[in-house]
């Protein structure tokens, strides 16, 4: 049950990972980037992390796959002591990094993930002891050692290329059911964002809208237009800059209400992203909630405090939402 529990986890956080649009995509709250860069801080194995950040792709594509051959190979039995192994070594990673802040210690699921994984490879030990063991009183009744043999067996070769070839095959198709060639996307040279998408839930799904100062309008007086007033649908967001703060949020409230906050999480400094449906803006890497509609006060997640507020207001004459300096 265990081995059957860790397995269909490891693949379906594989495929999940390669089928995730914004896994891959620069500049949204997802991006794997985006992620080690929040989990660097505090870490232990910050250092690390951060240096990874410059080649996130590549280490986000090598995360998925592992995470598919892991699943895979735990799931039909191959070299169950060796990813018993690799299941460890992820999951204490995720331990150190992505969890690390989390308090209590035990809302963290990736420590227990990690005693799971000894737990199981510990057993699969323990059993072939026992089955050897057994082997060997039989050789001895019968005054004949046990034959062994060393070395890759060809039984061993053949279901290790499958098992390669099935983890690329696996991954393959989840890039194709993703349908927007992100890894290819990624991976070209000079790749460059145009526009600014909303975030994980607002309206419009993957539209764009205009963000900072709008194309022949100066600033008024009250500050730097951020975007129409009319291009945001009430209970809707659209992401900006802020200079000083960064990624911020600008969601409409009400009819003539806006407010703005800053998308950095107070809990780890993940980029939150608006949730249309719920009207919160979310983590995606603990599920810390905010409200905006109270302050952008934490409502569900580890996140201790607010998010940090971001002056804005509507623009009378013009109908834009401005930044106010």
């Amino acid at each position: 049950m265990l081995r059957a529990f860790l397995g269909v986890t490891f693949l379906y956080a594989g495929v999940q990972k390669l089928l995730d649009p914004n896994f891959l995509h620069r500049g949204s709250p997802d991006f794997i980037g985006s992620q080690l860069q929040a989990f660097s801080q505090g870490s232990p194995i910050g250092w690390l992390l951060h240096a990874l950040v410059p080649f996130a792709v590549v280490v986000g594509v090598g995360i998925a796959i592992t995470e598919i051959a892991i699943g895979l190979g735990t799931l039909v039995g191959i070299a169950p002591v060796l990813f018993a192994l690799c299941g460890f070594l992820v999951n204490l990673t995720l331990t150190l990094s992505a969890t690390w802040h989390v308090h209590p210690y035990f809302l963290g699921s990736d420590s227990i993930y990690a005693v799971a994984w000894l737990t199981y490879g510990i057993s699969v030990l323990e059993t072939r002891r026992r089955v050897q063991s057994a082997r060997g009183r039989k050789a001895v009744a019968k005054a004949g050692p046990a034959h062994t043999s060393g070395g890759l067996s060809r039984r061993e070769f053949v279901r290790g290329a499958a098992l390669a070839g099935a983890t690329l095959a696996t991954a393959a198709v989840a890039v194709a059911l993703e349908g927007d060639h992100t890894i290819g996307k990624a991976f070209a040279a000079g790749r460059q964002l145009g526009t600014t998408t909303a975030p994980t839930g607002s309206a419009g799904g993957s539209a764009s809208v205009p963000v900072g100062p709008v194309a022949g309008s100066a600033a008024s007086a009250q500050g730097t237009p951020i975007a129409a007033l009319s291009s945001i649908p009430v209970g809707g967001a659209i992401p900006f800059e802020a200079p000083g703060i960064g990624a911020a949020a600008l969601v409409r409230i009400g009819r003539d209400q806006v407010v703005a906050y800053s998308r950095t999480c107070t809990h780890a400094g993940c980029e939150v992203g608006y949730d249309r449906s719920a009207e919160l803006l979310v983590c995606p890497c603990h599920g810390a909630e905010f409200d905006p509609t109270d302050g952008a006060r934490p409502v569900a997640g580890p996140a201790p405090t607010a998010l940090r507020k971001v002056n804005v207001e509507i623009d009378q004459a013009t109908g834009q939402v401005v930044l106010l300096s």
